[in-house]
Order: C-alpha cells, then structure tokens, then sequence
C-alpha cells in the first residue's frame, strides 16, 4: 500500500489472520483517530461515553451500552470534538470466526437471510454491558499469558456478542446517501464467487471503468484487482476450516476458476499451499465439520440469479426434494422457493439503489422473468416497491 495514502489499512495479503483468529484491545480516546480501512469483521464495544463515527464518510452517534458491526467493505473514523472522550473495545476477527460462531449458534441461517437488514447497531442492558465487558478484559488477560489464549475463548466471546446481537434493543442506522464507489466496493464483495471484473461493475452501474478502478484506489488505496483477491483469499481461509469442502470446490466456491490460479495466490497470501494450511489448522484442532443446510443454502445465494428449481438443486447436490425442503426449514425456516425469492431481492436491492439500469434489466439479472414478479417480490421483503426505494435514496 502507498505509505501517503491518508488511512490506516490492515491488509489481508500479510496472512495475518487465520480463520479463528481475534484480537481485541481496551481503548480511551481523546481525539479524533485516522480513517480506517479494515479487510476484516470489526465490532466495537462503547463502554462508556459518546462519539461519532463516521461510516463510509456518513457520520452515526455512539454512546455506552451500543455495540456496532462493521464489515470488510466499510472505511470508519472515529470522531471526538474538544474536551469529549470515549472508552471502548475494538474486537478485530477473522471472517472463519464469525462464520463459525453463526454456525455453531444456529445463527448463520438467519445472516444470510438479513444480509441487507441486518441491524449493525444494538443496545443491551446494565447487566449485559457489565458482563460484556469482564468478558472483554478477561481475553485480554487470557491474551498476554504465555501460550496467548485459545481459539475457544475467541468463539465464546463473539458467539455471546452475535448472540447480543440476536436479543438486544436494534438500533437502525440513519439514513445514508451512500456514495457509489462504497456500492462498487460492496458489490464486489457480494459477487467475488463469479468472474465478477471491473467491466462487469462499470456495466451493471453504468459507469465507466476507469472511474471504477480510480474511485476505488481513492476510497480504499487499493487496486481492483487487489481487493477482489483479498476478497477471495479471505473467504478462501474462512472455508478451509470446514473439513468436508474439497480444495477445489473452495476455489470454485471463492471465484477461482483455475485452481492454479488460487494455489498462487493463497500461498503468496499464506507462504503455505491450502493444503499445508489446513494442516496446520488440524493440528491446531480448528478444522469442523460443514452441515447439510449450510451447503444447501450457500448454493441458493450463490445461484440465485439462475432459473432454479428444487429438483435440480436436489440432482446437482446429491440430495432428495424432501431433504431439500426439511434442511431448509430448518435452518432457515422458509421452503425453497421463498428462500430462492429472498436471496433474488437481496441481489437486487444495491442495483436499485446505486445503479442506472431499469428495473426490468434488474429483474432479469435477479433471476425474474418479469418486473411484475420482480416488483411483487421485492415488495414482500422490503416492504417497499422498487421504484419507491430507489427515489427513497436509503443506503445501507
């Protein structure tokens, strides 16, 4: 990264983080921070006092008793005036840890059904916040002994945030106009399982391309190309750590189309081949096993956009219509087609906010044969028309 770019990155390309990895740290802040960049899951704990944080360049009030989650695609700063400070935890984890803990909690169902509702932001109560923070201090305890804590104690600390998060008061972001670089950047996050390049991006928002590549250096000081890797290898180290995903359908399921291609860049990112690193994983005991609804469900949200049906989802798995069915009631606690609708309009709704194209050539790439199906659909899950929303200007 360029030494005069004006943010503070962390830069997954070190391979610094492995899939349970966390580190947190007690912080009392008197001035403003430097904007900050970050390629991994991030929440920050506000124990005691208020600042401002600003989110993506939209600034959003904190106080104690708020924890917010920020994401890999979100640049953050926080902001304090004269004579103001604020005491807070910043968790730093990998995406393997908040993928596993979801799991674990039964709770990775629901993320993907709220990718784009999900609350960022919840208030708990005295007791909690009291609790939360012994927690807190006790990993960082736990931390500076000798053999560093363990992974377990890492999964028990977000498994209780994520499930605070699932039980505290939500508190709703303000609305946000969004700037479209931050939309191209979530984009590409969402879409790095496909051949998604910056072509791609400049059509699907109508843009040009060298606006694309100079408006996401600018926001992030990183390349296209770079941060759809980073993207890519992140999600690629998360997935090594459940067992049943071979090496070349983590490559496939991470945008590799060329296996030769992730080996290259996994062990220029990691000095260790995939196989090499979940070695090390299974030494460490990190590996786990991989449930029958998480494969069923990843496949939806990565298909969405196709003409699918439950029979030939059930041929392409291995599976029968029936387990379909009862594995996503499970998990989910919707049937195959409401699901499949839910993921559409999830695909859908960046486009509809923050790009050019008519709500017929949406309803085409989220997989709708029509705007009528599309517009009805959309309708159910945001409780809002298209059209409506669009002139609504209501990012996320």
């Amino acid at each position: 990264m360029n030494q005069n770019f004006p943010y503070v990155s962390t830069n997954y390309l070190s391979g610094q983080y492995q899939p349970q990895a966390l580190t947190i740290v007690h912080q009392h802040l008197k001035k403003t921070q430097p904007a900050h960049f970050s390629d991994e899951a991030e929440f920050l704990v506000i124990t005691d006092g208020q600042i401002t944080l600003e989110l993506n360049r939209q600034p959003i009030n904190l106080s104690a008793g708020e924890i917010i989650q920020l994401m890999p695609y979100q640049m953050q700063q926080l902001k304090l005036s004269d004579n103001q400070s604020v005491t807070l935890f910043r968790i730093r984890l990998s995406l393997g840890l908040l993928l596993l803990s979801s799991t674990d909690e039964v709770q990775y169902s629901k993320a993907l059904k709220t990718t784009d509702r999900f609350y960022p932001i919840v208030r708990v109560n005295t007791t909690e916040q009291a609790f939360l923070t012994q927690f807190c201090q006790e990993v960082i305890r736990q931390k500076q002994l000798p053999f560093g804590g363990s992974s377990s104690l890492n999964l028990s600390l977000v498994s209780y945030v994520m499930y605070l998060f699932q039980t505290g008061t939500k508190v709703p972001l303000p609305k946000q106009n969004m700037e479209p670089a931050w939309q191209w950047l979530k984009y590409l996050q969402f879409h790095h399982q496909s051949a998604v390049t910056v072509a791609e991006v400049a059509k699907v928002f109508s843009e040009d391309e060298s606006t694309i590549q100079e408006e996401l250096l600018r926001i992030t000081g990183f390349s296209f190309d770079q941060l759809l890797n980073q993207v890519r290898i992140r999600n690629a180290t998360a997935l090594l750590e459940f067992s049943a995903l071979t090496i070349r359908q983590i490559a496939n399921i991470c945008g590799y189309h060329s296996v030769g291609t992730f080996y290259y860049q996994f062990k220029k990112a990691h000095r260790l081949s995939p196989e090499e690193y979940r070695m090390q994983l299974s030494i460490h005991q990190q590996l786990v096993g991989l449930s029958d609804g998480w494969v069923i469900g990843v496949y939806l949200l990565e298909h969405c956009y196709e003409p699918l049906t439950v029979e030939q989802v059930a041929q392409t798995l291995n599976f029968s219509v029936d387990t379909i069915t009862d594995r996503l009631k499970e998990h989910f606690g919707l049937t195959f087609k409401p699901l499949l609708n839910l993921f559409r309009c999830e695909l859908a709704r960046p486009l509809v906010l923050a790009s050019k194209l008519t709500f017929a050539q949406i309803a085409i790439k989220a997989g709708y044969h029509d705007t009528v199906s599309f517009t009805r659909n959309y309708r159910k899950v945001w409780q809002v028309t298209p059209s409506v929303d669009r002139g609504s200007g209501s990012g996320h």
